[in-house]
């Protein structure tokens, strides 16, 4: 062979091995980027938990206001009252605003917090009403006094709700953590009461503010 042929074929084996180590050593180091080790993945994890756990007080205070709509709905029914209340509802969220802008919540969020549980509130209210107009009931012997009994559980509610979007506003408003809030939230006792309900309440926190 003339010598510049070998010289040819010495530099393309040269260049073969050295792309090769180069191709090696990307991916060994791609691979180490793109991937966590076992114990990092499992922090992680323990940290995803943690925070979900935080939203429990969340998820009760949720719960119990929607259970006392059957409360308020009997209370309404003795009275023949109707289940819309506007400046009652206006008043509610306006306390809710002013407490949360305290914090430092946006009152914006604060706003249609609230507002989806009143409206899920009156769902349940409507759907009793239909229920024991079917039924002909005259008069509930047990229906609590609103404004001795009903309306401070919901401010203790109001204040618990607020303390607990203060304390998890950064997973809740996270549009990435959003299937995670609504598995911590979902599992409410209210949804036997109203399906319907509980899907309004919960809507504020499944589409981020």
């Amino acid at each position: 062979m003339k010598p510049g042929v070998k010289i040819l074929h010495k530099n393309t084996r040269l260049g073969y091995w050295t792309g090769s180590a180069l191709l090696v050593l990307l991916l060994a180091g791609g691979t180490g980027c793109a991937q966590d080790k076992p114990g990092e993945r499992l922090d992680h994890a323990a940290a995803r938990g943690e925070n979900l756990a935080q939203l429990e007080p969340l998820r009760l205070a949720i719960d119990q206001r929607l259970l006392l709509a059957q409360g308020v709905a009997r209370a309404k029914w003795n009275a023949r009252a109707q289940v819309e209340d506007l400046p009652r509802e206006a008043q509610v969220i306006r306390a809710a605003v002013e407490q949360g802008a305290a914090l430092g919540l946006p009152a914006s969020w604060i706003e249609a917090v609230f507002r989806a549980q009143i409206e899920a509130s009156k769902t349940v209210q409507r759907e009793l009403f239909a229920q024991w107009r079917a039924q002909q009931v005259d008069h509930f012997a047990d229906a609590p006094d609103l404004a001795k009994t009903v309306r401070p559980e919901l401010d203790r509610l109001t204040a618990q709700i607020l303390r607990s979007m203060l304390t998890n506003q950064s997973v809740l408003r996270d549009p990435a953590r959003k299937s995670d809030v609504a598995r911590a939230l979902g599992a409410l006792e209210a949804r036997t009461l109203s399906p319907a309900a509980v899907e309004q309440a919960l809507a504020p926190f499944q589409s981020p503010q």
